[in-house]
């Protein structure tokens, strides 16, 4: 019975490692050439930089079990995960709430970002970036 449970959660582990992607990397607007989001995933956590041109607007690193984070130089809670193989982030800033679904395409080369608004009238929006490294 012990060796059925434990060769159930070394399936369920490498089912889960074989659906989380690496998002690691400097990812680049097709939209807008100097909008960039840098990666540096680690096993359990996330460190992101929202750049405009070399300039970052937003930084933040956040544990990847859905414990709440704040960014550094906004007053933002975040919260992420993996859900399959997308990452998602939830991000509270005052009474307004968006959801993120980051997804890397099969190639590994693009990075869809939908984000929809959970609390405002913000309109939902997806942008594609392509991996710049």
């Amino acid at each position: 019975m012990t060796t059925r449970i434990l060769a159930i959660a070394i399936f369920s582990g490498l089912t889960l490692a074989a659906q989380t992607p690496d998002l690691s990397g400097t990812w680049v607007s097709d939209a807008n050439g100097s909008e960039k989001i840098v990666v540096d995933q680690k096993p359990d956590k996330m460190h992101i930089q929202e750049m405009s041109g070399n300039k970052v607007e937003n930084e933040f690193t956040c544990p990847l079990d859905g414990q709440e984070c704040s960014s550094k130089d906004h007053h933002e809670k975040i919260m992420t995960y993996f859900n399959g193989a997308k990452l998602v982030e939830i991000r509270e800033r005052g009474s307004a709430s968006t959801k993120q679904r980051l997804a890397v395409s099969p190639d590994g080369k693009t990075l869809t970002v939908e984000t929809v608004p959970l609390s405002s009238d913000q309109k939902a929006e997806t942008i594609q970036f392509h991996r710049e490294s």
